[in-house]
């Protein structure tokens, strides 16, 4: 029934306005204090990324782990593994996580799961299990829960499977410890001299000639330490400084021949700062372009890297770094690569996606030696 309809049905008894009034307000207050204290807490979240739900706030990892890993992997970041503790959460994950992690398909993990010879299910946060959602034939002989990104309903796997995950913390409940000073005390010595006189100690004193030394000290030359180019970010574990810059127009940039190699003309925007692509090699790295990306589009924006398909008809294709370097770390998105694409670009939330085109408003990740 709607509350139109409830309304008039009860305004239909004589004598009944005060009624009416005070089962309006008990039907509006809910809502008031629903959407006055999930505006207040969600902007507790640690991240703008963060997604804020109930009294958690959370965040997609789009890392594929082991359920231990990935629970060491949220604790790490003081976090725990999803607590999921009502339908509307259960829901609101799975289509949130279809947009994080790329896919309409697959599960993730959360942070429910029983010891061995165990009977009882515990949340990873210490969170008393109220509320489940097992698919039907679930919980079967495995003890680690994922969710489901279709229907959000929830299965036991074995922990060695790799899945991407989910944390989650309560952001009034998550505190920070103030920094802690060393204080270093250099003691220095105190040297005293004591003289002693007596009445029958004669003391000659010799005066020599003084010595004159003549020490000869080099002074280095000033230099200017070094710094990152202006908007640049270093990382320094590559020693190179990172950028995320917006393609703009072509016409804005020379004409390239049609048969140039690919990512000729994203490096193009790169060049024009003195940069080139950017290549990736490690989920440290990834996570940098991941942050980048987001401060810089704020949005679900991706930002070209510099990888390409260097064969077009195979499967899958051959993907190789612009620069050469060796194809030692890939993170595609699930349903990725498609054959036939030959750029590839990575998002704020860190998978990477492929295509056979650009927009003039995305992005590209740009480098340079420091």
């Amino acid at each position: 029934m709607s509350y139109e309809h409830y309304h008039l049905t009860a305004s239909s008894t004589p004598g009944n306005h005060e009624t009416d009034y005070f089962i309006d307000m008990l039907i509006l207050l809910p809502v008031f204090v629903f959407g006055f204290v999930g505006l207040s807490e969600a902007a507790s979240c640690r991240y703008p990324h963060e997604k804020f739900i109930g009294t958690r706030c959370y965040s997609f990892v789009s890392k594929r782990h082991p359920y231990a890993a990935a629970e060491e992997y949220c604790h790490s970041h003081g976090y725990k593994l999803a607590t999921v503790d009502s339908a509307i959460t259960a829901n609101f994950l799975a289509s949130s996580a279809a947009t994080e992690f790329g896919s309409n398909n697959g599960q993730f993990w959360i942070g429910l799961s029983r010891k061995k010879d165990y009977t009882l299910f515990f949340w990873d946060d210490g969170t008393s299990v109220a509320y489940t959602n097992f698919e039907a034939g679930f919980p079967n002989t495995k003890d680690y829960v994922a969710e489901n990104v279709r229907n959000g309903r929830w299965q036991t796997l074995a922990q060695h499977i790799e899945l991407e995950f989910v944390c989650s913390y309560d952001p009034l409940a998550t505190t920070t410890l103030a920094p802690t000073t060393t204080v270093t005390t250099t003691r220095i010595p105190t040297t005293t001299t004591v003289r002693k006189t007596t009445p029958t100690t004669v003391t000659t004193v010799t005066t020599r000639k003084p010595t004159t030394v003549t020490t000869t000290t080099t002074i280095p030359p000033t230099t200017t330490p070094k710094a990152c180019p202006r908007g640049f970010t270093l990382f320094e574990a590559t020693q190179k400084c990172y950028i995320v810059l917006v393609y703009g127009n072509d016409s804005d940039y020379p004409d390239v021949p049609d048969d140039a190699p690919f990512l000729t003309r994203e490096n193009q925007r790169c060049a024009k700062y003195g940069a080139t692509v950017a290549t990736v090699h490690s989920s440290d790295l990834n996570d940098l372009f991941r942050s980048l990306i987001y401060d810089r589009f704020n949005d679900t924006r991706y930002a070209t890297i510099g990888l390409r398909n260097t064969d077009l008809k195979t499967l899958g294709g051959k993907w190789q770094w612009f620069d050469g370097s060796a194809t030692d770390y890939l993170n595609f998105g699930n349903m990725f690569p498609k054959t036939g694409d030959y750029i590839a670009q990575t998002s704020s939330q860190g998978f990477w996606v492929t295509y056979t085109h650009t927009a003039p408003n995305e992005g590209v990740v740009c480098s340079v030696d420091f």
